[in-house]
């Protein structure tokens, strides 16, 4: 009866986010731009400066622009002259409706026409042909990141590292700019939003994003402070911490928060959610979609409901809107799991050449899945599970190299938390540790370019993992010395030749296909 209850709450939940949410400009405009695009801040910011228009009820967000409309929309950006005159373009002529806006930006130096004496208005513009177009448009900084094809002597190397140094671009998940991609009309408005934003000193209350660890014992909670002035708490501990939650997030002058995220619905870290939601205005909350029975967690999906809170759930490669110089991206969530950790919600972060990978409990067989779909080298990595030996696998960590990692965990908790295997990949991997245990809250602040860390390092003990005796195909027995996570079952069964059951720390859910608690057996 409670799981029917439980999917009936969801249900509501949904419908609720329908009849509540507050259509914008953009939305009421543009028949194919919502609220839940990734770039609909970026559109409705252009449309109210005047750069788009209202003209036509469908954006078309992706169409693929030309150059005549990136030369009008840059042109109108930068407050160009547009009064319809001649141009130098044989296929431009006075009569052209935006032969004033072509030919101001060719005398501002922004675009250039051909040597046969066109312009070409109708030919499809390349992301690496818009990078040049706002890089001479707009004063950006010069920069120096590279992406994977766009290094160093590549024709857009110059505008595009300028770009990424202005946070006008982060580039796609694999590291790479795609600079011969043809441009969509919803990409040339984030590009040229951010670049305008830049321009004015807007978008930003600070030019830092803060990362605050909360120290709430044995769980997890992460309030981000974005540049823009933006806030999203993710998790919020236990029950019992749900005050102490609410008073850091009051110490630190939160009066809303824009988005709230519920990785899963383990108790230690959503039950305090419910003292945060009496306390503060939310814009979004964002949920694992998995169902569970739990009083705690059909009280919070009630309480959701009854403040009329939009409620989203997230897909993997889904957007977060926090700030439009924040890369904000869901790596993993799955409402379907067999396992409640595995249905956490994975985020990642990306400003400027800073990233954060926030891993909640997710598992290594997680770990394994979105390492192979996505680019998951951060700056910062919220190891998963509070150090439990069944995530930050090695393999992982390597993949990761993160300049630091910050471990959740109360001191002295019956789990043993952070695990010696754990440590022990940290250590192997050579990067620096950081615990709540130890240092109570961890504040991370960056301007994009580099960070400090509220706390002292945590020292990683020499120690080698205390393995228990017993037969290599118990399904127990952990080797001393094996790795923890394995890339498959072929690797696996080098050291477990019948596989290893769900107590085992190399256990991974993918690896289970039929769902008995015993993975890669024969």
């Amino acid at each position: 009866m409670k799981k029917v209850f439980s999917l009936l709450l969801v249900f509501l939940l949904i419908i609720s986010s329908m009849l509540y949410a507050t259509p914008t400009s953009a939305e009421q405009v543009f028949t194919d731009v919502s609220p839940k695009h990734s770039n609909y801040q970026d559109i409705a910011f252009l449309l109210d400066k005047g750069i788009i228009s209202a003209d036509k009820k469908i954006y078309g967000v992706k169409d693929i622009v030309t150059r005549e409309e990136v030369a009008v929309m840059v042109a109108k950006a930068v407050g160009l002259d547009g009064t319809q005159r001649a141009t130098k373009f044989k296929d431009v002529p006075k009569s052209h409706k935006n032969s004033g806006y072509i030919q101001s930006a060719v005398e501002a130096g922004i675009i250039n026409g051909y040597t046969d004496g066109t312009f070409k208005p109708t030919t499809k513009v390349t992301r690496g042909h818009m990078a040049a177009f706002i890089a001479r448009a707009f004063d950006l900084p010069n920069g120096t990141k590279t992406f994977k094809d766009v290094k160093k002597g590549h024709t857009a190397y110059e505008a595009v590292s300028q770009l990424a140094a202005a946070n006008i671009t982060t580039g796609y998940e694999d590291g790479t700019f795609k600079p011969a991609n043809n441009l969509t009309r919803a990409h040339i408005s984030a590009f040229l939003a951010r670049a305008v934003k830049y321009q004015e000193g807007l978008g930003s209350t600070s030019s830092k994003l803060n990362v605050h660890f909360l120290d709430v014992g044995q769980g997890d909670s992460i309030l981000v402070q974005a540049p823009n002035g933006k806030t999203m708490l993710i998790d919020a501990g236990t029950k019992e911490y749900g005050s102490t939650v609410v008073a850091y997030l009051k110490s630190k002058n939160v009066k809303k928060l824009d988005y709230v995220v519920a990785t899963h619905p383990d108790a230690d870290h959503i039950g305090g959610l419910a003292a945060v939601l009496e306390s503060f205005t939310v814009g979004e909350f964002i949920n694992s979609g998995k169902v569970h029975t739990t009083v705690t967690y059909e009280n919070l999906l009630q309480m959701v409901v009854d403040k009329k809170i939009p409620y989203t759930e997230p897909k993997a490669g889904d957007l977060i809107s926090l700030d439009s110089n924040v890369k904000t991206q869901v790596l993993a969530v799955n409402a379907q799991a067999s396992d409640m950790n595995d249905a956490s919600i994975v985020l990642k972060l990306t400003y400027q050449n800073m990233s954060f990978l926030l891993m909640g409990d997710a598992d290594a067989g997680i770990e394994e899945q979105i390492a192979k779909k996505y680019d998951v080298s951060a700056t910062i990595l919220k190891a998963g599970h509070h150090g439990s030996s069944s995530s930050s696998s090695l393999g992982f960590l390597q993949e990761v190299n993160p300049k630091a990692v910050i471990l959740s965990y109360e001191e002295g908790n019956s789990y043993g938390h952070p695990h010696k295997e754990v440590l022990s990949n940290i250590k192997t991997v050579g990067t620096k540790a950081y615990a709540t245990a130890q240092d109570g809250t961890i504040v991370v602040t960056t301007n994009g370019q580099s960070y400090s860390i509220s706390a002292k390092e945590f020292i990683v003990p020499n120690t080698t993992p205390e393995n228990p005796k017993g037969d290599v195909n118990s399904g127990t027995y952990v080797i001393p010395g094996a790795p923890t996570a394995f890339k498959n079952c072929t690797e696996m069964r080098v050291y477990y030749p019948k596989g290893v059951s769900s107590s085992h720390p190399a256990y991974a859910t993918a690896r289970d296909g039929d769902k008995d608690g015993w993975a890669c057996e024969l």
